[in-house]
């Protein structure tokens, strides 16, 4: 009886933290976003992979084609992105952003 109470209580516990955003120290809710690019180029800034950040950031993004490609758009599941048509950009965080891709087109 005792191991199902246990269960029930860690299984109440695990259903209330999958809905919660986590936050920093100070309170602020914290969102990842998860940046990559297309063949044809890179993100430089801040780079390609998982970041973490406060919510209300301002992130730079900064996509650099390579020789022969020209930089097309961003495309995300956000709607916070300054210019999705140009290559340096910015993204305001007030979600977590699953992609946000650069793409670029050969020449």
């Amino acid at each position: 009886m005792k191991r199902v109470i246990i269960f029930l209580i860690l299984g109440a516990l695990i259903v209330g933290v999958v809905g919660c955003t986590p936050a920093n120290i100070f309170g602020t809710p914290m969102y990842n976003i998860s940046i990559s690019s297309s063949i044809g180029g890179t993100v430089t800034t801040p780079g390609e992979g998982l970041f973490r950040y406060a919510a209300g950031t301002v992130v730079n993004l900064v996509a650099v084609p390579d020789r022969g490609y020209t930089f097309v758009s961003w495309t995300s599941n956000a709607g916070t992105i300054a210019n999705v048509y140009a290559a340096t950009t910015t993204i305001t965080l007030n979600q977590n952003y699953y992609f946000v891709i650069a793409s670029f087109h050969e020449n």
